[in-house]
């Protein structure tokens, strides 16, 4: 047989999809028609809406801060409490006033009626309002690599700020922190911008927001120098005490860029003073270490600790 007679191609059956969508349109019909049908229905929600302190005379201050949020019971349709959720209304709270009716405050569309409210009164706690200039609390951990320090404290400028409230709030406030930070791995100048804390939104305003800290680290080196200790205070010209022994060696750190000039120091000495001798009753006396000026030193410790010492007789 020269040709063969090929099977007819089958078109694919496609009535379980159209099926599937008929399904699928239907539910989404009747989800449709049950949401509209149930928003036209009166329903009752129970509301946490936010309040809004206004119009607090000039001279005046809050001393303790309203609730933030009153409770609400209300009553309505769907469409109606579903436009309240996306457009929440807020309880204008007007401190011209002593006390304010929650009920009154709330600014909720006549559409929906007020069933239940909590608190339903608000009494301002308010007083005569001062205004003073307290210091600024830095409340910063900066951190160096081992071979460096801070060469000195961190500055912050400005190192003070004006608060005003209620003159019990304010009074009783010495200092106000900054929020806190950490800096990491400062081996240079560092220069940030630090916000300053609000715990006491509402009640105390400021004339600034932030401050700015300066911190400058330095490498630091470790150097040691041996210095000679002298006697201070003998009450004639001759030398009346020797000590034993009669120098010591001290070691620190110092700033890189001044080990030479450390090294060289003419200021840099330790003594005794006679009167302490005088008073000792253990035979050993601990030298004072006189620090050269204008060289920053770190971590300065010498040895022997205490130096024994004893009469001359010429």
């Amino acid at each position: 047989m020269l040709f063969q007679r090929r099977p007819a191609r089958k078109e694919p059956d496609d009535r379980p999809r159209r099926r599937g969508v008929t399904v699928t349109v239907s539910v989404i019909v009747a989800s449709l028609l049950w949401f509209t049908f149930t928003m036209r229905e009166t329903h009752t929600r129970n509301l946490q809406i936010a309040t809004e302190v206004r119009n607090i005379p000039e001279s005046q201050a809050l001393s303790q801060l309203p609730p933030e949020r009153v409770r609400v019971q209300v009553v309505g349709d769907g469409w109606s409490l579903l436009r309240l959720q996306f457009s929440p209304p807020v309880v204008a709270i007007n401190a011209a006033q002593d006390e304010v009716s929650v009920r009154d405050a709330l600014n909720i569309p006549k559409s929906i009626a007020i069933q239940n409210v909590s608190p339903s009164q608000i009494v301002l706690s308010k007083e005569r309002r001062i205004t003073r200039e307290v210091p600024i609390e830095l409340n910063v951990d900066i951190r160096t690599p081992a071979t460096h320090s801070l060469i000195a404290p961190p500055t912050v400028r400005p190192d003070s700020v004006e608060i005003s409230g209620a003159a019990s709030v304010v009074s009783g406030i010495q200092s106000w922190p900054t929020q806190y930070r950490r800096f990491d791995n400062v081996r240079d100048s560092l220069i940030a911008r630090v916000p300053l804390s609000d715990t006491l939104r509402g009640l105390v305003t400021r004339n600034i927001d932030y401050v700015q800290i300066e911190a400058v680290s330095e490498h630091f080196t470790e150097a040691r120098r041996v210095i000679g200790v002298t006697v201070q205070g003998e009450p004639s010209t001759r030398q009346l005490v020797s000590l034993e022994p009669s120098s010591i060696e001290v070691r620190f750190n110092v700033v890189s860029s001044q080990y030479q000039e450390a090294m060289r120091a003419m200021d840099f000495y330790a003594t005794v003073s006679y009167d302490e001798i005088r008073q000792d009753t253990t035979g050993r006396v601990r030298p004072q270490v006189h620090l050269p000026e204008g060289i920053i030193m770190r971590d300065v410790r010498w040895r022997p600790e205490r130096l024994a010492y004893f009469e001359r007789i010429d």
